[in-house]
């Protein structure tokens, strides 16, 4: 894959050198996932290890980093999977994002990401639909998803275990059509 290249920002692949940042974030929760999710240095291995099967990046998944510019300063990421629920032969893309660098939030850094993703993986993919989840008191990326368009689809409730009890997670959908009239 080649870099996708927004106004302020860059999406592009992991590399080698990008494991002292994750390293960083791993090692601060507020700073990689803050309150909103159970990632911590002990998930490392894992990424690691997809790292070398894939560089993880395959038709089925991807983790792209955002990079600003001019600096190339690594910020966050952008991740995709795709799901095959409630069609296996018809998946659908899910998405996750970012800012590991809190310096760099609320700078629109994320909705820049976030909107470069979604053209990547409309024009890419031949998608109806992509998908979102995030905990229902993570305010900020609500906010995110719907500004770019997502409608909220469903609750799950009690499907993350975290801190000692249960969180709500609310789902998000944007159809084509939706992101085709925006752009």
């Amino acid at each position: 894959m080649k870099v996708i290249r927004g106004k302020r920002i860059n999406l592009r692949p992991f590399q080698d050198e990008d494991w002292q940042v994750m390293e960083k974030w791993g090692q601060d929760r507020d700073a990689l996932w803050g309150p909103f999710q159970r990632f911590q240095l002990d998930h490392l291995p894992a990424l690691r290890e997809a790292y070398q099967k894939s560089g993880l990046l395959t038709r089925q998944f991807g983790f792209l980093l955002i990079e600003t510019l001019p600096e190339q300063k690594v910020v966050g990421f952008v991740r995709y999977t795709l799901l095959a629920f409630p069609d296996a032969d018809l998946p659908y893309p899910e998405i996750g994002f970012g800012i590991g660098d809190v310096t760099a939030r609320g700078q629109g850094y994320a909705r820049e990401a976030i909107m470069l993703l979604l053209d990547y993986l409309f024009s890419g993919y031949p998608t109806e639909r992509v998908a979102a989840f995030t905990d229902s008191e993570n305010e900020p990326a609500q906010h995110l998803l719907q500004a770019a368009g997502f409608q909220q689809e469903g609750v799950l409730r009690r499907a993350a275990f975290r801190d000692g009890r249960w969180h709500d997670y609310i789902m998000y959908g944007l159809l084509r059509q939706e992101w085709t009239e925006r752009s």
